[in-house]
């Protein structure tokens, strides 16, 4: 997906990610008394900054807030795609498929529970003008071949089709196909690049999805006692990869979750801070300026998402140790 970054990216990279929020940041932004707080803290941090200063004065909801944060992330990549404008080109066309491949898949949430017109629609400005579907029309679909005919002409189309049986649909198939479809662009985008280049993303982008593959396993066979061929049809395969299972046992997360691991919630944190703690590795010992650059990116939003976690539990009073408990850091 991306070609040799220059020293000067990767440089780049490591003096941004020593921006990141520490955990003096979090402690304070856990004693803000409301979000107005929170974005007055924002404000004064570099990363922040320049988006967030934008909406300070005026009321602040999860969807604004959303879309500064994202900006933040956006300006961020900007700053690096300046040294290399076939990077710029080219991640952003993941982003974007990804991001419209999460909004389908939340959509059909709302879809399958009958609940369609209360579908959140926001997709950042930035990524708004640069994507084919207009999800602010999704509020008028009421079944899959509705959504088939809203996706008729984009690329998305070929395999939501493959994926229903007379309007029926399973989330976690058409997530898989969609994901896939996604993993396979990353791979076809490489075939240029040299091979040390092509063998380190290829084991960043394994290594990631062996981890995403193990807790959708541990998800649906400890939750949902699904049978081994139905998970078969839901693990991620594509290219030439090949699933090799996460080893839970060896993990130095077992002792926070290990066996005990019983609902979703803890499902979801635990593969996220695998993955938190796999990428930070990367960031500090990789010799790799293209896995670099892909954890970077996976740091951020992580970050991203803390913050967002922060604003919300401090809007609806939570307690702080709760808020501090989703946190990943």
């Amino acid at each position: 997906m991306i070609r040799s970054l220059s020293n000067a990216i990767l440089v780049k990279i490591r003096a941004r990610y020593a921006k990141k929020l520490s955990d003096n940041d979090y402690k304070m932004l856990l004693s803000c008394k409301n979000v107005n707080d929170i974005a007055l803290y924002l404000k004064n941090k570099q990363l922040y900054s320049n988006s967030v200063s934008k909406m300070v004065r005026e009321e602040i909801h999860r969807g604004k807030l959303e879309e500064a944060l994202m900006q933040s992330f956006f300006e961020d990549l900007s700053c690096l795609a300046n040294y290399d404008l076939k990077f710029s080109k080219k991640i952003f066309r993941y982003i974007l498929i990804r991001s419209e491949i999460k909004k389908i898949g939340k959509f059909l949430i709302f879809l399958k529970s009958g609940n369609s017109k209360n579908f959140e629609s926001f997709l950042p400005r930035f990524l708004q003008s640069k994507s084919k579907i207009n999800f602010s029309e999704f509020y008028t679909i009421n079944t899959y071949n509705e959504l088939l005919l809203k996706l008729a002409h984009s690329e998305y189309y070929k395999i939501l089709s493959s994926c229903s049986d007379n309007g029926e649909f399973d989330i976690n198939i058409v997530e898989t196909s969609l994901y896939n479809y996604l993993f396979e662009m990353i791979l076809s985008s490489i075939y240029k690049l040299n091979r040390d280049s092509i063998n380190g993303i290829k084991k960043f982008l394994y290594d990631y999805v062996d981890i995403i593959n193990t807790v959708r396993i541990l998800r649906v066979r400890k939750i949902f006692n699904a049978p081994d061929d139905y998970i078969s049809r839901i693990i991620f395969q594509f290219g030439d990869y090949k699933f090799n299972k996460y080893n839970l046992e060896e993990s130095d997360l077992k002792g926070t979750f290990g066996s005990e691991i019983s609902n979703i919630s803890d499902l979801e944190k635990f593969s996220k801070i695998i993955r938190f703690n796999w990428a930070k590795h990367n960031i500090r010992y990789s010799n790799m300026t293209e896995v670099i650059g892909l954890s970077y990116i996976l740091l951020r939003e992580i970050e991203i998402m803390n913050v967002i976690n922060i604003i919300e539990g401090v809007r609806y009073d939570l307690d702080r140790e709760k808020i501090e408990e989703m946190l990943i850091k």
